[in-house]
């Protein structure tokens, strides 16, 4: 690696002729936990891996992610903050660097970019949405977005919504046409698969998983309404011998729940583990008797993806795009009825027929989202966008 003027780079494949010239601005690669790491890496490695002539360079905003992904061009730009590398850094390299197309992968583009455009839509939350009227997110962040995202959505060539509610609310919310945006769906990475007991046990053992448990997998952020998932549990608790497993890493402001807990008199029956390693969470989807998914939005929702391919059965909630989702393969319930979602957790752990059916159906499902499929479909995308002849940029393709 050779030190730049903005940044580090692996110039292994720098100069190479053929097909597109490809870049990708992944910081969010350097996000600690979250969705959106996991699908920008799931889709980069696909894309490379689909053996077209076309070249790809990869831009971070750490050093220590080069050599991540060898078959391509790396380079590492250095920031004090995300607004510098963004809108300054980020645009002066691509400039230098001359892509025939850029993905952004997550909602914005940079300002000053001047190549062909696709940019992927991964939250809508920033903006008020009938589902979920309260705000999300910092006041900073949402400000922040309620002026980029509409800029950088109408910039751009193309768009890349993760799913069909997204690509509504994106015309819904801010008035994009139709005509460039494209749904490409996501998928659980493939290391959610089903475990032998014996693969599971360290995590079982780790946090002293002794009962038969419900799980939940996410933030306990207010859109998330985990407490209906508490309130539900707290009602059957006294029938069944199950506890309830909650996972997920910190965030502000997050959702109380101890009144509950104290209301149902199940104190030590409701474990919060935090945030757990890759390898745990795909144990604790195999070891549940079931997964719940509660939240009032999803832009796509993972979760029950990773749990079908688990092998574990999923009641999910009906709002915006998790119907999307999990099809006819989850017990369905609307996101503020308690009790509806009370009697399918008693269900699905005291009908065995029941739960046999689910467990099929969910690895069915799973079967119609994969990465490779989806890095296709972007890629068909990322041509269109360099094809399109509106371009911004007069400059012959080298």
């Amino acid at each position: 690696m050779a030190q730049g003027r903005v940044g580090l780079e692996n110039p292994t494949l720098a100069g190479a002729a053929g097909g597109l010239h490809i870049s990708i601005v992944a910081r969010a690669l350097s996000h600690r936990f979250g969705g959106v790491p996991e699908y920008v890496g799931g889709l980069i490695g696909e894309l490379i891996g689909l053996g077209t002539p076309h070249r790809f360079t990869i831009y971070y905003s750490d050093y220590r992610l080069i050599g991540r992904f060898p078959g391509a061009t790396e380079v590492a730009i250095a920031a004090p903050h995300k607004l510098l590398w963004d809108h300054w850094l980020l645009p002066l390299r691509l400039r230098q660097d001359r892509p025939d197309v850029a993905w952004f992968p997550q909602n914005t583009i940079s300002l000053g970019v001047n190549c062909p455009t696709v940019v992927s839509v991964t939250d809508l939350l920033y903006f008020p949405v009938p589902e979920f009227p309260r705000r999300e997110y910092a006041l900073a962040d949402t400000l922040y977005a309620r002026i980029a995202m509409p800029r950088s959505l109408h910039q751009a060539t193309r768009i890349m919504a993760i799913s069909d509610h997204t690509a509504y609310d994106i015309r819904r919310l801010i008035g994009v046409e139709a005509a460039k945006i494209r749904t490409i769906h996501l998928a659980p990475a493939p290391r959610y698969r089903r475990l032998t007991a014996a693969e599971c046990a360290p995590t079982r053992q780790k946090y002293n998983l002794r009962r038969p448990f419900f799980f939940y997998a996410g933030t306990l952020s207010p859109r998330k309404n985990v407490r209906v998932l508490v309130d539900a549990f707290g009602r059957i608790a006294g029938e069944l011998e199950h506890d309830l497993v909650l996972t997920g890493g910190p965030v502000s402001p997050e959702v109380p729940f101890a009144d509950l807990v104290e209301r149902y008199g199940i104190q030590g029956r409701v474990h919060r583990l935090g945030k757990v390693d890759a390898d745990e969470l795909v144990a604790l989807y195999n070891l549940a008797d079931a997964f719940v998914f509660p939240s009032l939005y999803e832009d796509f929702g993972l979760p029950p993806l990773e749990a079908f391919a688990c092998g574990c059965p999923v009641i999910s909630s009906a709002a915006t795009s998790l119907r999307e989702v999990v099809g006819d393969a989850a017990l369905i319930f609307t996101p503020h009825d308690s009790d509806t979602l009370a009697a399918h957790m008693r269900a699905v752990v005291t009908d065995r027929t029941l739960r046999e059916r689910l467990v099929r159906a969910g690895l069915e499902r799973v079967k119609g989202f994969s990465y490779r499929r989806a890095a296709r479909e972007l890629l068909t995308l990322l041509e269109e966008a360099a094809q399109w002849p509106t371009l911004t940029t007069s400059r012959p393709r080298r």
